[in-house]
C-alpha cells in the first residue's frame, strides 16, 4: 500500500498532462489512494489533506510561489 511519501503534495501544468484530464473536467483526482482537488487559477492538483495549509497561505495573502516553496520545504 502506498504512503504519504509515495504520493505528492502538488501536480502542476495539470492540462498539459493528458492523463489527468478527467480530473480537470470534474475538480480533483484520486492518485495512489489520496484526493487531489484541482486548482484552475494555477492548473495544478494539490493534494487534499494540504488544502487547509494552502487556503490559509492565500487568505494571508501571500503567494502561490510562496506557497510551492513551503511545500518543498516540508
Amino acid at each position: 500500500m502506498a504512503n504519504k511519501e509515495d504520493t505528492p503534495v502538488l501536480i502542476l501544468h495539470g492540462s498539459q498532462q493528458p492523463y489527468l484530464s478527467i480530473g480537470i473536467r470534474y475538480g480533483g483526482i484520486k492518485l495512489n489512494g489520496k484526493e487531489y482537488v484541482y486548482l484552475p487559477q494555477h492548473d495544478a492538483f494539490l493534494r487534499k489533506d494540504h488544502e487547509r495549509k494552502y487556503n490559509k497561505h492565500i487568505k494571508e495573502r501571500n503567494s502561490w510561489d510562496s506557497f510551492i516553496e513551503m511545500i518543498k520545504g516540508e
